[in-house]
């Protein structure tokens, strides 16, 4: 059909060049169920929770759509006397290019007990649908009037690409507070506000996924905040954009309340299992190259700070072909785990990208096409990095926003999942390092006297962070 249309202009106006632009989208079954899901979760949860195969019947053809709702009694008559099934029919055909109907079907089924008994535990009977049972609590912080949050939560790890009107829950971690310089604010007009204004950011990680997330509260608002504690659960509502410098998803949050997740309600996507052994990349015994015992070697007798006693790290970093994490391929991995304070590890290769390495990225890491030729990809390398890091917290200097995304990219193409715990220094550094100015890698191993060889491959960059991790650790 599209290539009717694109013929079609090319007949109307021969010899100019066209671009046909699509608003609306040609339907199948299964958008309209996600659409009508969509609609329902945002506007009546009663019917959003008697969805199912059984009870929301759909037609589609090349010309029309037909919605069936078979509903017993009670909901039937709420909404034969609303004006739900037209507002749902103008949303549908706002959606999609078929004549859009639809109708109300009684069941005649006995009313189900209470409906407005809302239970802690919601089951969606209708699979195509992912959300999130969560009730919500307190106010932490709401722009304009909002008194609370009724759609259900998505999973994170299903927010693709841009999206409004969003609402995601988790354990919140990494709240940080800054300021910025208010564009609007002008010396002789009060009205205009001050001249900076506060800024927020933090993460959501609801088991699916992690959501970088940011909020630009009122001045007298900001300090709501300073009440959330590390891993403290809670759901937000804003909109999702995709970020012009990495390509990462970002939420723009303008409500928070505490909540009281159901994560048994979450469905844990299936995971190949743990290789039985290294094929391609093997773990290497650590020698420090520097002549030291331990990279965390001091003049003094080595004392492992509390926060890395009993647990396994595992401090990786990529190098790649550039910034947007959508179309961008590892040209090199460094990874290196500690175990109760000390490495014990090493994980390191560099990966063929198939495909050139630009020259502003070969001149920063000294790393081109020739040296990578030949090398493995890290598709190859991947079943290995996930042996490598199982029952580890995962670490890096903006993990949250770059390395881990990017991991992911590849480990969901692949059927692996990486559940594991994240620390990412960056985030560590603004809330344990409060007088740095800034937070770049580079900026903090010059503060702090870090040797930071070969600045801008994978290993070198590790073992920075590596010694970073046991400076914040130290304060932690």
């Amino acid at each position: 059909m599209k290539k009717r249309v694109d013929d079609a202009l090319a007949g109307i106006f021969p010899g100019i060049p066209v671009h046909a632009e699509y608003i609306r989208t040609y339907a199948d079954d299964g958008t309209v169920r996600n659409k009508v899901s969509e609609y329902f979760n945002a506007h009546n949860n009663l019917v959003f929770r008697a969805l199912s195969p059984e009870t929301l019947l759909i037609s589609v053809s090349e010309t029309d759509i037909s919605v069936t709702l078979a509903l017993e009694s009670a909901l039937f008559l709420m909404l034969q006397g609303s004006d739900i099934p037209k507002d749902l029919a103008a949303f549908l055909d706002n959606n999609f290019n078929q004549r859009v109907s639809v109708n109300l079907k009684d069941t005649g089924a006995t009313p189900a007990p209470a409906f407005d008994d809302f239970s802690d535990t919601v089951v969606v009977r209708d699979p195509s649908t992912r959300l999130i049972s969560a009730e919500t609590g307190d106010k932490v912080y709401a722009r304009g009037k909002i008194a609370g949050i009724a759609k259900m939560p998505a999973y994170i790890g299903d927010v693709k690409g841009a999206a409004d009107n969003l609402v995601l829950c988790g354990r919140i971690t990494g709240v940080t507070k800054r300021t910025y310089k208010n564009k609007k604010y002008t010396p002789d007009d009060p009205k205009n506000g001050p001249e900076e204004l506060p800024l927020v950011r933090f993460f959501l990680d609801d088991t699916t996924g992690r959501m970088d997330c940011v909020c630009f509260p009122r001045p007298e608002d900001a300090d709501a905040f300073d009440a959330l504690a590390e891993k403290d659960e809670v759901i937000c509502a804003g909109k999702v954009t995709i970020s012009s410098y990495n390509g990462a998803p970002s939420f723009a949050v303008n409500a928070v309340f505490r909540a009281k997740i159901d994560f048994s309600s979450v469905q844990a996507a299936p995971s190949k299992p743990v290789p039985a052994r290294y094929t391609v990349l093997k773990p290497q015994p650590f020698k420090d190259e520097r002549g030291k015992k331990d990279l965390f070697e001091s003049d003094g007798e080595k004392k492992t700070p509390e926060f890395l006693r009993g647990k396994t790290f595992v401090v990786f970093d990529f190098e790649a072909t550039g910034l947007d994490i959508a179309t961008i391929e590892p040209i090199e991995i460094g990874a290196a785990k500690i175990v109760d304070g000390r490495i014990t590890e090493t994980f390191t290769s560099l990966l063929d990208p198939k495909c050139h390495i630009p020259d502003e990225v070969a001149e920063k890491t000294s790393i081109n096409d020739a040296m990578v030729h030949g090398m493995p990809t890290f598709a190859e390398v991947l079943p290995d990095f996930f042996k490598f890091t199982r029952g580890a917290v995962l670490v890096g200097h903006n993990i949250s926003s770059y390395d881990f995304p990017l991991l992911n990219k590849y480990a969901s193409a692949a059927g692996y999942v990486f559940d594991n715990e994240l620390e990412d220094t960056i985030i560590l550094a603004r809330k344990y390092i409060p007088e740095a100015r800034h937070v770049g890698l580079e900026a903090l191993t010059k503060m702090f006297g870090i040797t930071h060889i070969n600045a801008h491959r994978a290993m070198g960059d590790v073992f920075a962070t590596a010694e970073l991790l046991n400076i914040i650790a130290e304060r932690i």
